[in-house]
């Protein structure tokens, strides 16, 4: 998997990428079925991975429509 600037990553940092995707996917498609605790908390996760993402030039786009 390769960023922005085409540096290919490492394989910890492509399962970090994935973690972040999925869990993206969670927080938008699955939120009314998770308790408030968990969305809460799911979103709070979601941002901070939002900071790696960020960090490895990935795009993540904002996440002002999931509440974060």
């Amino acid at each position: 998997m390769e960023n922005l600037a085409g540096t290919e990553l490492s394989e910890a940092e492509a399962k970090l990428v994935d973690v972040y995707r999925e869990l993206h996917r969670i927080v938008d498609m699955c939120a009314d079925e998770l308790p408030p605790f968990a969305l809460r908390n799911a979103t709070k996760a979601l941002s901070s991975l939002w900071q790696v993402m960020n960090g490895l030039d990935m795009d993540p786009g904002q996440l002002y429509d999931l509440g974060a």
